[in-house]
């Protein structure tokens, strides 16, 4: 031990920048495995159904119109996702800094109990 005291700040060791990669790392590997899901179980299916012979020019366009409503619901979900996770509201919207804050002023604590003791008075002085 140094034989310095470790002052208590009240704040934690972690640095709150260091979460946000990774949370957002956890959402993309996330969103990766959703888009393989809908490739799977949509688009591959679509595919086949577009080029099976005798589809006509109407089902394809109702296709196209489906998978374009289907690639901007996923978009908007890897945007807001993204937002969400990144936090980047906090840019745009910034909380409103204090004007009048106070620096919290740290008493010596050896000192403070030095003035609230009360010491019993010295019997020796009344004795013959």
């Amino acid at each position: 031990m140094s034989g310095h005291p470790v002052p208590c700040t009240g704040h934690t060791t972690v640095n709150r920048r260091a979460k946000i990669p990774v949370s957002a790392l956890v959402f993309l590997i996330l969103f990766t495995l959703f888009l393989i899901a809908i490739a799977t179980y949509t688009l591959k299916p679509g595919l086949e159904a577009a080029t099976r012979p005798g589809v006509t020019p109407e089902e394809k366009r109702r296709l196209v119109a489906w998978y374009r409503l289907l690639l901007t619901v996923v978009l908007f979900i890897l945007f807001a996702g993204l937002v969400l996770t990144m936090r980047i509201g906090r840019f745009f919207f910034p909380r409103p800094s204090s004007e009048g804050r106070t620096k919290t002023q740290y008493v010596d604590a050896w000192a403070e109990s030095a003035k609230r003791v009360e010491v019993p008075a010295d019997d020796e002085d009344d004795e013959p």
